[in-house]
């Protein structure tokens, strides 16, 4: 039987990082959680950026009980870091191994359950904020310079609101993917990432 894999990553710049290792059905927190993947009942890989942030998670459901995997950092240099290549390594071998234990799996390509519930009352509040500050600077008899000023980052705002609140939708129904297909996919993002240092 081959030795566990481990990996270590920080999951934001002011956390401490967490380590992780990886068998032939089994994933682990060090000092956590440990979770069969054989047990695995849902899943879901979600990335998008927000206010200038990349944020990426993998959540995995064993019945009521979830766990996740996440990473989040600054969306104009995240490809030049090494943990979000620790993170997106860790997803597709996780995703990977899932394919051998759980072939039938159907991961959300997206948020799922409470993180997309969440990510819709984001971008609900984004709507309400950026039409509600345009709509009191047009009742308070602002400038036209001042109103034409504050329509972009406003009408920017209240667009950005809309498409998070679309994509998340409770009655959208989000894309599915084998386990597989899903890693492929995370292949994909690696791919983009910065040469790892040599002697990686």
């Amino acid at each position: 039987m081959s030795a566990p894999r481990a990996y270590a990553f920080k999951p934001a710049a002011m956390r401490a990082p967490v380590s992780y290792e990886l068998d032939a059905a089994q994933l682990s927190e060090t000092d956590g959680w440990d979770l069969a993947l054989t047990d695995v009942t849902a899943a879901a890989f979600a990335t998008q950026v927000m206010k200038g942030t990349r944020f990426m998670r993998l959540d995995l459901w064993a019945g009521e009980t979830r766990r996740s995997l996440s990473y989040s950092g600054a969306a104009s240099g995240w490809t030049a870091d090494p943990d979000a290549r620790a993170f997106l390594e860790l997803a597709r071998d996780t995703l990977d191994t899932l394919a051998r234990v759980r072939p039938d799996l159907e991961v959300t390509l997206g948020a799922r359950g409470g993180p997309r519930l969440a990510m819709f009352a984001i971008g609900i509040a984004a709507i309400l904020l950026g039409a509600g500050v345009f709509t009191g600077a047009l009742a308070s008899g602002v400038s036209t310079d001042r109103l034409i000023a504050a329509a972009m980052p406003m009408g920017l705002l209240t667009l950005i609101g809309a498409f998070t609140a679309l994509a998340n939708s409770p009655w959208r129904k989000p894309p599915l993917g084998r386990p597989q297909a899903v890693a492929r996919v995370i292949d994909g993002l690696i791919a983009k990432l910065a040469p790892a240092p040599s002697g990686d």
